[in-house]
């Protein structure tokens, strides 16, 4: 920790617990690689913890993992991951009493806790990344409590650079606190005065570059943007909506659709499918206004092409899953749409009429074999126009000005926005604009010829069936010529395949013959800037240090626009070919020598969401931030102030007047904003002084004055007091906690959380049937909808119901809800037919009631419903047992019964758990038990107290004839 504010951050937090709330880009992730050196330098038990995922998690651990081994701490005092897969529970015990820190998933150490295999007094604290994503019902919250209640002096340390995420909801500062157990607030925004004087005081040399977008482009978004506006009132006139605050739909996109979302969230369920269409049609719109800046004209006019298509088969009943339904595109149909697909068609090709008298110009590249080629029947010529990206143009122009300036020489550092952006660049530099464009051009024409065929031979062979039902000849010439014609189609694959895969071999060996001849000639600094660098792509080693690939260094790649017919050959080449350094063992001494004959400038693409490491590991002299991000660009600030003596110079390239600059410019304001309403409810901020939990909450001085004031109460309110007596202890036995276990799987949910901060004691174990025992007698299978339906498709829930209903007398299904969607099963719609289907989810239900008398389903709402009904379940019956669990009691042992038999039975009329066994006892069969009499019924079933009604309806079931 270089700059000094770093060092004011954290002896702010190591002084006091609280949460950090940081600028995004400024470095939160050195604070806490700070406190993760200091504490593994130490004997302490440290928590990490990540509020947002998994993967968040890993892709954390690897990156301080790796940074603290570059600070030299010992290998032995390195973080370690705890996982199921690869830390048993014997040895947690063990693993945890040496200390240390230990990064995990929150249900992990909750479990750990519970079962004692984690020592909490022992835990020196708990460091949480991501806090801002906390809520009452999340496990970090259920691990930081009991964390709290049975340590009063560890520490917690909490981060997050989300600022806006902590006022979108009135009191949610003030609840994520309360969730921490913080009291302590530290705000430190980029315009915080400290930030300022550093970062402002050796700022880059910065070039800001303001693109304008070509004309077809702005014909494109501004067509886009009037088909979301047409979508958005239509969507408000049909459901009646009130005026859509705080987004328009036209360029910040991302806060849009969180408006959008929260509005019809209420109402989700009772929209008709017009309006789910119009929500899906918003959504998609928002997001080709993002794909127009980034994709290739060709790739996006490809995905036009792909949305027409797909909507137009979901409307000819092409689809008949009815979950794509609502993926229909009503505006493709407007004017507007159309204005969109001729505006990108332009930036493809364009049609001019064919002039008999004159030759077509030869420069102009004509390609007829797409399914548009019909049109050049008609005195029509195919021109392709191929226009690049404005940005791309403007890049060459930077690239060039670089390689011009001999006085500052260095490595050549391009930030994108992700590593589709990387592969386009990359070869964009490699073959040019042009080549690039054709050779994706001609693979779309190949792939929409390839279709027509398909659909050609589809419908003559339909008409073929149709009219030669009784020619059977005919049908089997009519097979044989479909069969050849898709023969010549894979073979025609696998030569381009093939074609492909010599290139890379030939690419591999012009390699080594370019490093020979470098070798041989000693280098030369006039090489083409196209020519030389390597690309940067995450990569998938243990370290997460990105891997190279290899640019093209043939010299015939480089000309900007301008295409040669030499470089017809690399049309088919895939834009992700490169040649690993795994893959070229043989030729790496080759290599080796071309890597140090190799001159700068060195030009390096990386994606911005792994760029923590980037800067010093590559030291750049130029940087080039194609896709403006704030992260990124403070990152920049950061590295200069920490490398005052370094030059660097720094191009941000946007396009003017476009969603991109408006995208940035609102995420700037928009954390601004944030932060001045942090700085706000932070001066008005109630804390309660007992909210971190390290006061003890009960004063055990007192107890002694309640009991004397007990002993010397006054005798002459008689009956009062006993009815006093009374009241206290009912409202004692309604402190006792009421115990439930559960399955340890189930703590990936967030219903023990809730479980919790209701009362209950809560047991894991590793349960074998069912997920939750309520009483001795009483077993809860929970499911939710989605893994309800993939249950009966696979069987495993009759499975799992049929183990509970030997076990328990009293299994239950539980059917949760997820609180964001529709409380219903079924569509509305599809309960209006006249005939449900007997594989539909109510039929399987009926289905399964049948075939398990004694089960009951019973529906939850939410997390807080479950807790409800849990208590009713629970209202009179003995606490379970965690000794007896998944042991078959003595009472109801069934063993030495044939169990199908048994379900058989249950199922009968008149039999239920008293007499059940005294049938199976003295009946051999069930053709034995068929041919019994009324009286045998009444003897064998006990039934004569009961006037014989169980034998009677047994008695008719086996009896009574069916309807003629």
């Amino acid at each position: 920790m270089s700059l000094e504010f770093y060092k004011q951050i954290f002896e702010d937090c190591l002084n006091d617990d609280g949460l950090v709330v940081m600028g995004s880009g400024l470095g939160i992730h050195n604070i806490i690689l700070g406190f993760l050196k200091f504490y593994s330098d130490t004997d302490d038990l440290v928590l990490f913890l990540d509020c947002q995922s998994n993967e968040s998690l890993q892709n954390s651990y690897l990156f301080y993992h790796e940074r603290l081994l570059n600070f030299g701490i010992k290998y032995s005092n390195l973080p370690t991951m705890v996982n199921v897969e690869t830390v048993s529970s014997s040895t947690k015990t063990n693993m945890y009493s040496k200390g240390g820190v230990y990064f995990g998933a929150s249900s992990i150490f909750v479990l750990d806790y519970l079962t004692k295999r984690m020592p909490c007094n022992l835990v020196s604290g708990i460091i949480i990344q991501n806090a801002h994503r906390i809520t009452d019902t999340s496990i970090e919250y259920l691990l930081i409590k009991l964390f709290r209640q049975n340590n009063k002096k560890g520490f917690i340390k909490a981060f997050t650079t989300e600022p806006s995420l902590l006022v979108d909801e009135i009191g949610k500062l003030q609840r994520t606190m309360k969730y921490l157990h913080l009291k302590k607030l530290f705000l430190w925004p980029r315009f915080h005065q400290h930030i300022s004087l550093i970062l402002d005081k050796h700022p880059p040399d910065l070039v800001e570059l303001s693109i304008g977008m070509t004309n077809s482009m702005k014909r494109i978004e501004e067509s886009l943007h009037l088909n979301t506006q047409r979508c958005i009132s239509s969507l408000i006139a049909i459901n009646k909506l009130p005026r859509l605050n705080g987004g328009n739909g036209g360029n910040d996109s991302d806060s849009f659709e969180q408006i959008l979302k929260q509005q019809l969230k209420p109402m989700w369920s009772k929209l008709n499918l017009h309006s789910k269409q119009l929500v899906s049609s918003i959504k998609l719109l928002n997001q080709l206004k993002n794909n127009l800046l980034v994709y290739d004209c060709v790739t996006f006019y490809s995905l036009l092409l792909y949305i027409q298509a797909s909507s137009d088969s979901l409307k000819e009943g092409l689809h008949t899953n009815s979950n794509y339904v609502d993926e229909v595109q009503p505006w493709l149909e407007s004017k507007e749409a159309q204005n969109l697909f001729s505006a990108s068609q332009e930036r493809v090709y364009r049609f001019k009429k064919l002039n008999s008298l004159k030759s077509p110009p030869k420069k102009l590249k004509t390609i007829n074999n797409d399914s548009s080629s019909s049109s050049s029947s008609s005195n029509l010529e195919k021109i392709l126009t191929l226009e690049d990206n404005p940005k791309w143009n403007v890049l060459y122009q930077i690239l060039q000005e670089i390689e011009e300036d001999k006085e500052k020489q260095g490595t050549i550092l391009i930030f994108v926005k992700d590593e589709t952006t990387v592969n386009q660049l990359s070869t964009y530099l490699d073959y040019g604009g042009y080549s690039f464009l054709l050779g994706k051009y001609e693979k779309l024409c190949s792939n929409q010829q390839y279709l027509d065929e398909l659909r050609k031979k589809k419908e003559e062979n339909n008409n073929n069936n149709n009219s030669n039902n009784n020619n059977n000849n005919n049908n089997n010439n009519n097979n044989n010529n479909s069969v050849k014609s898709l023969s010549s189609n894979d073979n025609g694959g696998y030569s381009r395949y093939r074609r492909t895969k010599n290139f890379k071999d030939n690419r591999k060996q012009q390699i080594i013959e370019t490093s020979k001849k470098k070798k041989g000639k000693g280098g030369t600094n006039d090489q083409n800037l196209f020519n030389m660098g390597i690309q940067l792509v995450d990569g998938h080693n243990k370290l997460n240090i990105p891997n190279p690939k290899f640019i093209n260094q043939d010299g015939s790649g480089g000309g900007g626009d301008n295409g040669d017919e030499n470089n017809n050959n690399n049309n088919n080449l895939n834009i992700n070919d490169g040649l690993t350094i795994a893959s070229m063992n043989e030729e790496i001494n080759g290599l080796n020598d071309f890597y140090e004959l190799l001159s700068p400038p060195y030009i390096v693409i990386h994606p911005i969401s792994k760029s923590l490491t980037i800067l010093d590991e590559i030291r750049p002299t130029f940087i080039i931030v194609y896709d403006p991000d704030i992260s990124i660009t403070r990152q920049i600030e950061v590295y200069k102030a920490e490398n005052p003596g370094t030059p660097v110079r720094l191009y941000f390239m946007t396009y003017s007047d476009s969603s991109e600059e408006y995208q940035y410019i609102s995420k700037l304001q928009r954390e601004k904003s944030s932060f001045e309403k942090l700085i706000r409810e932070k001066t008005n901020l109630i804390i309660d002084t007992e909210q971190e939990g390290k006061i003890q909450l009960v004063d055990n001085s007192k107890l002694e004055l309640l009991d004397d004031m007990k002993s010397t109460r006054n005798s002459r309110l008689g009956g009062l007091m006993k009815n006093f007596d009374s009241i206290q202890q009912q409202q004692q036995q309604q402190q006792q906690k009421k115990t439930i276990i559960i399955d340890s799987h189930e703590f990936k949910s967030s219903l023990p959380v809730v479980l919790h901060n209701n009362g209950y004691e809560i047991i894991p174990l590793r349960l074998e049937v069912g997920d939750f025992v309520l009483s001795p007698i009483h077993c809860i299978e929970r499911k939710s909808v989605s893994d309800l339906i993939g249950s009966f498709n696979s069987g495993r829930l009759f499975t799992q119901i049929e183990a509970m209903n030997r076990i328990y007398k009293n299994p239950i299904l539980l059917i949760e809800f997820d609180p964001n969607q529709p409380f219903y099963l079924v569509a509305p719609d599809e309960l209006q037919k006249d005939y449900l289907s007997p594989f539909s989810l109510p039929s399987k239900l009926v289905f399964l009631t049948k075939t398990f008398p004694r089960l009951r389903v019973i529906w939850s709402r939410s997390y807080y419903c479950t807790t409800k009904i849990y208590d009713q379940i629970k209202d009179g019956y003995p606490e379970p047992d965690p000794s007896m669990v998944n042991v078959i009691p003595e009472v109801n042992d069934d063993q030495n019964y044939n169990f199908n038999a048994q379900d058989v039975l249950r199922t009968m009329p008149g039999v239920n758990d008293k007499n059940i066994n005294l049938i199976m006892d003295n009946v051999d069969d069930l053709y034995h038990l068929s041919k019994l009499s009324l009286s045998e019924f009444s003897t064998i079933m006990n039934d004569s107290v009961n006037n014989n009604k169980n034998a009677t309806l047994l008695f008719n079931f086996f009896n009574n004839q069916l309807n003629q």
